[in-house]
């Protein structure tokens, strides 16, 4: 079967906030994760169109994977995107679109904001009009195609159904509704865990990394490399050598945002180990190291 261009699941909440409810607290949520890599995917920026009427509210835009409270279709909801995968079948894609859904649960679960999610619910969506129309046989091919992950993930008894059949130019979709609520822990699990989200959250892209520095957002820049290394190129970061990082973790906050790099990323990489194995929680390694700043921000810098 035809994968799709693009893929997406909404959670409604439960209750349902209204369409006064303030969503200026969910970019700030937005942001945190970002920042803290609470969620999968590469993570690039938050964009809010909570003024839009019925609209798609937040979102938090990602390069393979945009999580968003949606509040279109008189709805809010956590809506999840899911493109970009390349080689992966759609029962595969679905799989890790309801995983990755699970896991921004959790994290909106685990942080201050007040919106809870009706988990025995949602209605997934066929972004790609072209190969799949929202008829009868449509909906029947991709019922086909999908009916086992769902039932996987809501159980053998839940219902599934045609989602938008009244207005044939919506997407395509299911809508899946189980007996009882979806226990979101064990669902991750099945699903495959949390792997992606545990190397993700130990690195940065250093696109991401200049938009913190642009934007003024919080964080410590520790740069592993030796004294020379440093003498010959850096990006204002505060040099601590791999070798000296041990003897100085005093030096260093581990309620704090840290960012580290070297040349490339090995010795990055090592930093960000030593540095959660002793409780440092909120550290990423800057993929590539400072050899990718250069090549892909900041040309004008000398290599060596």
């Amino acid at each position: 079967m035809t994968v799709p261009q693009r893929i997406s699941v909404k959670v409604p909440t439960s209750p349902d906030p209204g369409a006064d409810f303030d969503l200026e607290p969910c970019i700030r949520l937005f942001h945190r994760f970002i920042q803290a890599g609470r969620v999968e995917g590469l993570l690039i920026d938050v964009a809010d169109y909570a003024h839009v009427p019925d609209g798609p509210g937040v979102i938090l835009i990602g390069h393979d994977v945009d999580y968003g409270i949606d509040q279109s279709g008189g709805q809010t909801g956590l809506l999840v995107t899911r493109k970009r995968y390349s080689d992966l079948s759609l029962v595969e894609v679905t799989r890790d679109l309801f995983r990755k859904a699970f896991i921004a649960l959790e994290a909106i679960r685990e942080s201050e904001s007040p919106l809870r999610f009706a988990t025995d619910r949602a209605e997934l969506r066929v972004l790609d009009r072209l190969h799949f129309q929202n008829d009868e046989p449509g909906f029947r091919s991709l019922l086909k195609e999908l009916e086992a992950p769902l039932r996987e993930v809501f159980g053998g008894n839940c219902a599934i159904g045609r989602a938008g059949e009244d207005d044939a130019r919506e997407p395509l979709g299911l809508t899946v509704e189980a007996p009882e609520a979806v226990d979101v822990d064990a669902a991750i699990e099945q699903l495959g865990g949390r792997a992606e989200l545990l190397r993700g959250a130990r690195e940065i892209e250093v696109d991401e990394l200049k938009r913190l520095r642009d934007q003024g957002m919080p964080h410590r820049l520790i740069d592993v490399r030796e004294p020379d290394e440093f003498e010959t190129c850096n990006i204002g970061g505060e040099l601590i050598p791999l070798g000296s990082l041990e003897d100085r973790l005093g030096e260093l906050d581990k309620s704090a945002d840290i960012v580290v790099h070297c040349k490339s990323g090995p010795r990055g990489a090592q930093a960000t180990e030593l540095l959660r194995n002793v409780g440092f929680e909120r550290v990423r390694n800057v993929r590539g190291g400072i050899l990718a700043w250069i090549e892909e921000i900041d040309p004008s810098l000398p290599t060596y």
